[in-house]
């Protein structure tokens, strides 16, 4: 595979990670997120640091913990992938778009 070129897994993976990112910073700590997602899954253990490996791709994000954490939150799975997707890609397409840059001059 090329340098720089993404494939659809890491795709997946980079959004996985960001939905777990984006449900953390929703609770007032990291501590206080781990407890709850663990809680709601069920788990005997959760560490911060699991979740921190989550974010940053070191590990996969298990399926079950990304409904999780849209419990936690209290939103969908649809509404927590929206946020986490404008949170991973601040700037969209329609956004570039509507931006209205200076003009160019005309050119005699």
């Amino acid at each position: 595979m090329a340098a720089g070129i993404r494939t659809a897994k890491s795709v997946y993976a980079e959004q996985a990670a960001a939905m777990i990112r984006v449900s953390r910073f929703r609770t007032r700590s990291a501590a206080f997120f781990a407890a709850r997602l663990r809680d709601e899954l069920g788990w005997g253990s959760l560490s911060r640091q699991a979740v921190y490996d989550w974010e940053a791709g070191r590990t996969r994000v298990p399926a079950v913990a990304i409904l999780a954490a849209a419990r936690v939150i209290n939103v969908s799975v649809d509404e927590l992938f929206a946020i986490a997707d404008r949170f991973r890609c601040p700037r969209t397409h329609d956004q570039a778009e509507e931006w209205q840059g200076p003009e160019r001059p005309e050119l005699a």
